[in-house]
């Protein structure tokens, strides 16, 4: 980066895009292959820093992302541009920095976020897809919508879904807000839209397990509504859906409208 570029010891934000086939998650960690990881070496090479990276949220082994949004400062000045080629240029190919704007010097990708949008795809029919599997959850018996959206109506609002994961900090609480969760059909997919204020460990796994267990008819949609707000009662009798269909889609903040 050139010494005479602007904006020197400032803050920003990345917008980045990344396949999680081949990572252990977002988060760093000593002996498996990570996101983080990834781009902190890109940005070390690119910059001659190591900053500290938060993310809004910390996705897991498998999980993907169109919209994960990290927060930075460096102390260097930057051109967003030249900063953004650079890190792409470092990186593999299964993760992308597709945005570097300038941030605020108190923006945090994670607490300043007011809603994250996950989606999460479910195939159907009687044989798997052999391309674009990592990126479905294939599922052979027929799902009936209908039942599936009657149930997710009930999962709207504020609730403690502690049923439906646990907290990303020790002994955090386990409320959240459901804005809205949409299901529609597309092609032989199942589209699962979930926008919340923040979600739990594994709450977008359990919901969709849930629904898909209501939409097989082996699970009473009574079930699903009473595990909200008793986060002490048995853990529900459905799967956890894999982690590789669920597509992290986007991060938003105060300025920006709902999608």
């Amino acid at each position: 980066m050139s010494e005479t570029e602007p904006a020197r010891g400032r803050s920003w934000r990345l917008m980045v895009e990344y396949d999680g086939t081949g990572y252990a998650g977002w988060q760093a960690q000593t002996d498996r292959p990570t996101v983080e990881a990834e781009l902190r070496r890109a940005l070390e090479l690119s910059t001659g820093e190591r900053p500290r990276l938060a993310a809004a949220g910390r996705t897991d082994a498998g999980a993907h992302a169109h919209g994960q949004v990290v927060s930075l400062r460096l102390e260097r000045g930057v051109d967003p541009e030249r900063l953004r080629a650079a890190c792409n240029a470092h990186l593999p190919g299964d993760i992308v920095v597709r945005r570097v704007d300038p941030a605020a010097h108190d923006f945090h990708a994670r607490f300043s976020a007011r809603r994250r949008v996950y989606r999460y795809l479910v195939d159907q029919g009687g044989v798997a897809p052999a391309v674009g599997r990592h990126y479905v959850w294939h599922v052979a018996a027929p799902l009936d919508l209908a039942a599936m959206r009657l149930t997710a109506g009930t999962l709207l609002g504020r609730h403690d879904l502690g049923a439906f994961g646990v907290s990303p900090r020790p002994g955090g609480h386990t409320v959240r807000t459901i804005h809205s969760l949409r299901i529609r059909r597309v092609g032989r997919q199942v589209l699962f839209e979930v926008t919340a204020d923040a979600f739990l460990r594994g709450m977008l796994r359990s919901l969709v397990g849930a629904l898909v267990q209501v939409g097989q008819g082996r699970c009473a949609p009574a079930l699903v509504t009473q595990a909200l707000d008793h986060p002490d009662a048995p853990r529900a009798p459905w799967p956890l859906a894999p982690a590789h269909g669920i597509h992290q889609w986007a991060v938003l903040y105060d300025e920006e409208p709902l999608p």
